[in-house]
């Protein structure tokens, strides 16, 4: 008998981010390439699995940054493994049996498993979990959208057959999720609703926040003091808001809040970066609401620090989330020095426990997301304390400090005793 030691090495990471190819080149998310060197930071080598954007939709989507993989701060600590795109049930199952086989090997040769979920077919990193599960191997499930909840809210204005559908889908996707997350050993859950979603199936939860924005892209105190003295002057209390144009951000919502704080007397200009299948009904609405020199939807930033210099420059960033999920913009937004206003949900609620920088509304109330609007368009002394409250809120974020935070979990609840498996061959003498 001779016993072949595999030394595991690094983080495997299976994500529903996609991949694209183009002009032979690897592209990934810019702001997940950041997560990835901070991962790399953390664990030293890091295999990356995920699904493979054909191009004929990478094509027609314009609200995502690509970047060159080869172009990450010591490349040599990534291996990328190209999952198929297999999100219809017919491609799913053609691509199950060679994909999991895959993943069982990658599983095998990793030390620390992090698995990030998403939905039912073509959600590779739930397969994955099965596989480690198999193998008896540890794993951290992460997560920033409560998926199954989402699929109901999206379609409940649908036909019946579609709100039909979408219940079906979003019980088996509950069920599908809540087993894997059962048998997980770390949940590290993006945002409070998130949290409160999943830690009762996970007897180690722990609420994360999910930053890419770094120490310097903060409001710096000169201009911060340059904010709050010109939010003193009779300018139009300035609006922004940065997302997709889609029903989950609730867009029309956004314009007819605005809407009714002008009408209420408020002096406005407000601004949506972002793009989406919904900006044609948002142009008709502001049209409709005769909003066409209040609101301006300036299209999708590719610039990242053009972006967060917009939000600083900004008063407020006012959002309408009505689907529990945990969008960055919040954070980012805080760390700008642009107090929050919007929706109420558990996620910027426990964003502004204890330091404030924000005000919520019951959701879907845009009437009261309008007189708010107005109050402090018209008492500017609460407006420049919400200011100061974001600005100070904000220091707390920083994209080393989270990582740094998260793999110290991951090291200290995936860590084995043996961090090396032993594969066994009977070999004839």
């Amino acid at each position: 008998m001779v016993v072949h030691k595999i030394q595991q090495q690094g983080m495997l990471l299976v994500l529903p981010v996609p991949f694209q190819m183009h002009n032979g080149q690897l592209l990934f998310e810019a702001q997940a390439c950041n997560g990835l060197e901070r991962w790399a930071d953390n664990f030293g080598n890091v295999i990356v699995a995920a699904p493979v954007m054909p191009k004929s939709i990478a094509e027609h989507d314009r609200t995502i940054v690509w970047k060159n993989t080869a172009m990450l701060d010591n490349p040599q600590r990534f291996e990328f493994v190209l999952l198929p795109w297999a999100y219809s049930l017919r491609d799913f199952f053609a691509h199950y049996r060679s994909t999991r086989t895959l993943l069982a090997k990658l599983i095998h040769r990793s030390e620390y498993l992090q698995f990030a979920i998403s939905s039912l077919w073509g959600d590779w990193a739930a397969i994955a979990a099965l596989e480690a599960k198999k193998q008896n191997r540890p794993y951290a499930i992460h997560t920033d959208v409560v998926d199954y909840r989402v699929i109901l809210q999206i379609n409940q204005d649908k036909s019946l057959p579609k709100r039909l559908k979408a219940r079906v889908l979003s019980s088996l996707m509950q069920q599908y999720h809540q087993w894997i997350i059962r048998n997980c050993s770390l949940g590290l859950w993006h945002g409070n609703d998130c949290y409160q979603a999943y830690s009762p199936f996970c007897k180690n939860s722990h609420l994360i926040h999910d930053v890419h924005t770094k120490s310097e892209d903060g409001i710096t105190p000169a201009q911060l003091k340059a904010k709050l003295e010109q939010c003193q002057t009779n300018a139009p209390l300035r609006i922004c808001y940065a997302g997709r144009m889609v029903d989950m951000k609730a867009p029309l919502d956004w314009i007819r809040a605005i809407a009714h704080a002008q009408q209420l007397g408020a002096p406005l200009e407000a601004t949506w970066y972002g793009e989406g299948p919904l900006r044609p009904a948002m142009e008709q609405l502001i049209a409709e609401l005769g909003l066409q020199n209040v609101v301006h939807l300036a299209g999708f930033e590719r610039d990242r620090q053009a972006l967060l210099q917009k939000i600083r420059e900004a008063h407020v960033m006012l959002f309408t989330h009505i689907t529990p999920e945990s969008p960055r913009c919040l954070i980012e937004s805080l760390i700008c020095g642009t107090p929050i206003i919007g929706y109420h949900s558990a996620y910027p609620e426990d964003l502004l426990r204890g330091k404030g920088g924000g005000c919520l509304v019951p959701k879907q109330d845009w009437q009261q997301l309008g007189k708010t609007l107005h109050d402090l368009a018209m008492h500017r002394p609460r407006l420049v304390q919400l200011i100061q409250q974001a600005a100070a809120n904000g220091e707390q974020y920083s994209d080393e400090f989270v990582f740094q935070e998260r793999s110290r979990l991951i090291t200290t609840h995936l860590s084995r005793p043996n961090h090396y498996s032993l594969m066994q061959e009977l070999l004839r003498v």
